[in-house]
């Protein structure tokens, strides 16, 4: 469909040349076609992302040109979508430039958190902790890059999305393969907990067209906090996983995301990893028993 339209667009001799194309007339229609031969392989380059390593796409993040930007349309942080260019690949990016402290903030709820930050700190970090403890088929690349003077997070627009978990189950879908959602959701409350996330919504939760899910915006992160804030949320977890709890050193976080996180905030991770680790030791249900999508 693309070398459709980009053949329609070829200017006949009756017709005033295309940029791309040089206004000699009686050289268009030859350099024109020259033209596509040179974009088409270019276009069908930047439609496949998939082969793409997370380093990849973190080194396109952190040098391709800002084309534009535009309100991502959902949240409270103002973020924003912008499409990035490396004069061979296109990609979309979510931009987040929040960074706010408050001593007390009160939701609309009725609820109160005192020390409060929403941070774009926090999704890089998110993502730095995602890759020592490999999930990076969780949470997607995430790079520090200063933004019209503003130092920001950049992600990777996730690709493939067919709905969020809020969409999911307002109109009653079930995975095909209930083993792996439900893998896939333990991590999810496991990771939650680990950085004291504070606005996991259903929103934050992207789903692609093979079930895949991605994790969203960690703005609202990292608490100081010695405990868990929901410990009945970790009751199962890959054995994988639980073994890369275990062997998260702290040297290994400061070294990631010191100059992303406060040591309290640095503390309180390792704090909950090490509360984490214990629930999961202890508890005895096999996951395997686990059939119903959670």
């Amino acid at each position: 469909m693309v070398a459709h339209a980009l053949l329609r667009a070829v200017p006949t001799p009756a017709r005033t040349p295309e940029p791309g194309c040089r206004q000699k007339r009686r050289h268009g229609r030859q350099e024109c076609l020259v033209y596509i031969g040179l974009l088409l392989p270019l276009v069908a380059a930047a439609a496949d992302f998939s082969a793409w390593s997370p380093h990849q796409q973190e080194h396109f993040l952190l040098t391709a040109r800002i084309l534009n930007e535009r309100y991502a349309g959902q949240g409270l942080t103002r973020s924003e979508k912008a499409m990035l260019a490396d004069g061979r690949h296109t990609h979309a990016a979510h931009i987040q430039t929040i960074d706010i402290y408050m001593p007390l903030f009160k939701g609309k709820d009725g609820s109160e958190e005192k020390d409060f930050r929403d941070s774009w700190k926090f999704n890089v970090a998110a993502y730095r902790l995602a890759e020592l403890l490999r999930l990076t088929d969780m949470v997607p690349v995430c790079v520090e890059r200063v933004v019209n003077g503003k130092p920001a997070a950049v992600d990777w627009w996730v690709d493939g999305v067919a709905m969020d978990e809020k969409r999911r189950k307002a109109r009653g879908l079930s995975p095909p393969d209930v083993a792996r959602w439900n893998r896939q959701m333990d991590t999810v409350r496991i990771f939650d907990q680990l950085i004291y996330n504070m606005d996991r919504s259903e929103e934050n939760l992207l789903i692609t067209g093979d079930w895949q899910v991605w994790m969203i915006d960690h703005t609202r992160a990292f608490r100081t906090w010695k405990k868990l804030r929901n410990p009945a949320a970790i009751t199962h977890c890959t054995p994988e996983l639980l073994e890369r709890l275990k062997s998260l050193r702290k040297r290994d976080v400061e070294a990631e995301m010191g100059a992303l996180l406060t040591p309290a905030e640095i503390d309180g991770l390792m704090a909950r990893r090490d509360l984490i680790v214990g629930k999961l030791e202890r508890s005895s249900i096999p996951q395997a028993l686990v059939h119903h999508v959670q």
